[in-house]
């Protein structure tokens, strides 16, 4: 190879060594610059759309926290209660008085409630409201369809509550 080399005229070692830097510099673009270059857009994109992502959340996050001070009950404006009470009262409001069987409680802040051919609707607002307005949490429940439509037999546990 250096007898190559030297048996080259000046022009031409010039040729081929300016030849070899094109070469070894196309080279270090495609295996180096290249990709880190594409790598570096690609998460500059990720990164634009996780600021989005974020900004989302943090409006969807304020919101839930306004809702959730709309919803809670003012303190000293409703009496604190024992949760039996609590889920009596409020089925009676819903209409749900005449589907409740049984009632038992486990405690003071379990409840265990059976209804027969309650409405579907009624039930899953009652539950609905017990949750939002009295941080009623259900930890088990049983919905059996009956033959009439929209009647269901229920049986639920409750948790929580105000009192």
């Amino acid at each position: 190879m250096k007898e190559f080399f030297a048996s080259l005229n000046t022009r031409d070692r010039r040729l081929l060594i300016s030849g070899s830097i094109v070469v070894a510099v196309l080279f270090l673009y495609g295996l180096i610059w290249a990709p880190l270059s594409n790598k570096v857009a690609r998460l500059q994109v990720t990164v634009a759309e996780q600021k989005q992502l974020e900004s989302w959340m943090i409006q969807a996050s304020q919101e839930v926290q306004r809702l959730r001070r709309m919803s809670a009950p003012t303190s000293g404006t409703q009496p604190r209660q024992s949760l039996l009470a609590l889920t009596d009262q409020t089925a009676k409001q819903q209409g749900l008085a005449q589907s409740i069987k049984r009632v038992q409680p486990e405690g003071q802040d379990k409840v265990n409630i059976r209804m027969e051919a309650a409405a579907f609707d009624d039930v899953i607002s009652w539950l609905e409201k017990l949750q939002l307005q009295y941080r009623t949490r259900v930890t088990s429940i049983t919905i059996d369809r009956q033959d009439r439509n929209g009647l269901v037999d229920v049986r639920v546990t409750l948790e929580g509550g105000q009192g």
